[in-house]
């Protein structure tokens, strides 16, 4: 869940320096997947579900502590619970 929230928080924090239109997110799935060509889950979809994990829960001690006892799926329903869209477009 910590690598998951990092990401989403430097997604997160580009997205407000270089705004949306950089395609943000598109480079760094392209960079995940070249950097690492065996490991599944950085699609730019799931990379924004991260951003958007990041922005629901911005307290790193509460993801590291309570929400790493859910699996990443049960975030992804509670994300979705949550309007994921006004999460991602904060």
């Amino acid at each position: 869940m910590g690598l998951y929230w990092r990401i989403g928080r430097d997604i997160r924090a580009r997205h407000q320096t270089q705004g949306w239109g950089a395609k943000i997110v598109d480079r760094i799935s392209a960079d995940l997947k070249t950097e690492f060509p065996d490991t599944e889950g950085f699609s730019p979809r799931n990379l924004k579900y991260m951003r958007a994990f990041a922005v629901a829960w911005p307290d790193e001690d509460f993801v590291q502590g309570v929400l790493a006892q859910l699996p990443w799926y049960t975030h992804l329903a509670l994300l979705e619970k949550l309007e994921m869209e006004a999460v991602i477009e904060s």
